[in-house]
């Protein structure tokens, strides 16, 4: 079964400084910011993300058009916030070992935990997310640990030049 995320989508925004200060142009603004750079972490990953935001005066104009098949956007519906939904759809999830948490809400992670799921910080998410697919390969070909030896024999040649 394919990962699937469940993002507290307004704690994101203000856990990571890309999507903060985009909110000094609008709250709408910074939700796109999001939402575009989700889908471009999705191109590359065959993962299913839920994105959920409170509903209830941030400036949501009922506009549905922005989810695709594996990225779902919902908005709670006042005077219900993000995290008791959040909570609901977290109970529904069947496959509990495949479902990750993104939050950094101190009640949704203990719920979350409880429920057998994994828990990633909003700022852990956006690093790993940040990662270009290609750069992710080089990293885990070339960033290996050397040896006492081989350490020895670098020194060598350096100190000789």
């Amino acid at each position: 079964m394919n990962p699937h995320y469940i993002i507290d989508g307004y704690n994101l925004i203000h856990k990571i400084p890309k999507f903060k200060n985009a909110m000094e142009l609008s709250l709408e603004h910074s939700r796109n910011r999001l939402i575009s750079f989700l889908k471009a972490y999705q191109s590359s990953k065959n993962i299913n993300i839920t994105l959920v935001f409170d509903g209830d005066n941030v400036g949501y104009t009922g506009a549905t058009d922005l989810s695709t098949k594996r990225l779902k956007i919902i908005y709670s519906h006042s005077p219900e916030k993000a995290d008791p939904l959040i909570k609901r759809l977290i109970v529904k999830v069947k496959n509990k070992k495949s479902l990750t948490l993104i939050s950094a809400d101190n009640d949704l992670i203990n719920f979350c935990k409880s429920q057998g799921a994994h828990v990633l910080s909003p700022e852990m998410f956006f690093y790993q997310a940040s990662k270009h697919p290609k750069q992710e390969q080089m990293d885990q070909k070339y960033n290996q640990a050397i040896s006492p030896g081989e350490l020895d024999e670098w020194m060598k040649i350096f100190e000789e030049r």
